[in-house]
């Protein structure tokens, strides 16, 4: 399933979410195979918020793409996917590192 937090709707998605509460709930209950984040939501969170959340709690899928547009925004978004062992070529498309089994 493709999870597109933005309150943009430019992202072709299964569900849409504008708003961490929503954007919290879908991570939460849903299997999700690609999550697409823009730095802007509706609301005071950003989505470095949702993906420090997410990291938190281990609810990162595989695959996350940033679709924000400003350079600086996407930055900030894809050093929250750095400290989450993602790894990039482009800065845009993220993909989760395999962790280490101990």
């Amino acid at each position: 399933m493709r999870v597109a937090v933005s309150k943009r709707g430019s992202y072709h998605a299964d569900i849409y979410c504008a708003d961490s509460q929503s954007a919290k709930k879908v991570l939460k209950e849903q299997r999700i195979s690609i999550l697409a984040v823009d730095f802007y939501l509706k609301g005071r969170d950003s989505g470095t918020a949702i993906l420090e959340w997410a990291r938190e709690k281990q609810l990162l899928p595989q695959f996350v793409v940033v679709i924000e547009n400003d350079r600086s925004k996407r930055a900030l978004l894809a050093i929250e996917l750095l400290k989450a062992r993602y790894s990039t070529t482009d800065g845009i498309t993220f993909i989760k590192l395999n962790k280490s089994h101990h």
